[in-house]
């Protein structure tokens, strides 16, 4: 059987994508199955959010620019499966599309990066005006309560093109997971902590999407790996395929986080984060910040709450967390 995968054609998403991919594969190694061992290939293509660099996200789409493509993708059924970075996917899917699995959560922070790496200059011992990059809105409310007196310069781009700009710029602030998969974590010269800066809801999360098993056939194309082109094989579903690669523990914390977005109705425009961890056996803690336009207050709350993993409703119980955090946000408006 051949699992296709859709991709960005970035070197991170494709790294990312092949680290999904082999661990889909790794989790039902030991699987019998009378089509053969499991197998991938890379879709790969560039996305709205890749070629229009020169402008902000919020500018001309937010965050479903990066997914759109793998998406259409999975509908016309030239992919099986999509792989992206759950910080990019929209608080809520579409409908024909759901997030069938997560892998364990990579480091969330969000790391800061100066001229000389792990001997750089700290980001609290930067002179004033210093100059530091960041495409985030979130990450600016958050570094400017830190440092008000620094500049914020909006930047984009990939890993290496943000990185480059340290040629004219004090610092920049990038995704500690991305630099990490990258095997880029020498260029960091601190790492920002959550209490100092939440991380983007999501950070850190590879997510799975796949077709809706509700949505109707002639819509969404084959569920069931083995079957092309009309073909009348059929393997073993898809659902269970991806069960084995998924860790329970972040898809709880990955609900919660996307529930909070949703309920508060932001996306990448917004000055928003939340994150989610658990603080012991089955108890979980979010916090979640908000930057009030109306009242220039940074709102912060948090939740904790118990999520009883043998239950099948372990997953309704973190959304329910993230959108308490959420009302506890409005609450304060």
């Amino acid at each position: 059987m051949k699992l296709r995968v859709a991709t960005r054609k970035s070197a991170l998403a494709l790294a990312q994508t092949t680290m999904a991919a082999e661990a889909i594969v790794a989790a039902n190694s030991f699987v019998e199955n009378a089509t053969g061992s499991l197998t991938y290939e890379l879709v790969s293509m560039t996305t709205e959010g890749d070629r229009r660099l020169d402008k902000s996200l919020a500018s001309f789409g937010g965050k479903g620019v990066f997914i759109k493509e793998l998406e259409v993708a999975l509908l016309e059924n030239r992919a099986d499966i999509a792989i992206h970075s759950l910080k990019d996917m929209p608080a809520e899917v579409l409908p024909q599309f759901k997030l069938a699995a997560v892998l364990k959560r990579e480091d969330p922070r969000d790391a800061f990066l100066s001229r000389g790496g792990a001997n750089g200059v700290h980001f609290m011992d930067l002179p004033a005006g210093a100059r530091v990059g960041t495409g985030s809105i979130r990450r600016i409310v958050q570094l400017k309560a830190l440092r008000p007196d620094l500049e914020y310069v909006p930047i984009r781009g990939n890993i290496q093109t943000r990185i480059s700009k340290l040629a004219e710029l004090d610092g920049v602030v990038l995704a500690a997971a991305g630099l990490k998969r990258m095997g880029l974590a020498d260029q960091v010269t601190e790492y920002f902590s959550t209490e100092q800066v939440l991380p983007a809801s999501g950070q850190g999360i590879l997510a799975i999407e796949t077709l809706n098993d509700e949505t109707p056939q002639e819509s969404r194309g084959t569920r069931h790996l083995g079957q092309r082109d009309g073909s009348s094989e059929v393997s073993e579903s898809l659902a269970q395929i991806l069960a084995r690669a998924n860790d329970v523990e972040t898809f709880c914390i990955a609900s919660a986080e996307m529930a909070f977005l949703k309920a508060l109705n932001a996306g990448c425009q917004f000055p928003v984060a939340s994150f989610a961890e658990f603080i012991g056996v089955g108890t979980l803690k979010i916090r979640g910040i908000y930057w009030d336009e109306k009242t220039r207050r940074l709102l912060k709350a948090e939740c904790v709450g118990e999520i009883d993993f043998g239950s099948a409703d372990c997953v309704l119980q973190a959304k329910k967390q993230g959108v308490a955090l959420a009302q506890e946000i409005k609450n304060q408006m």
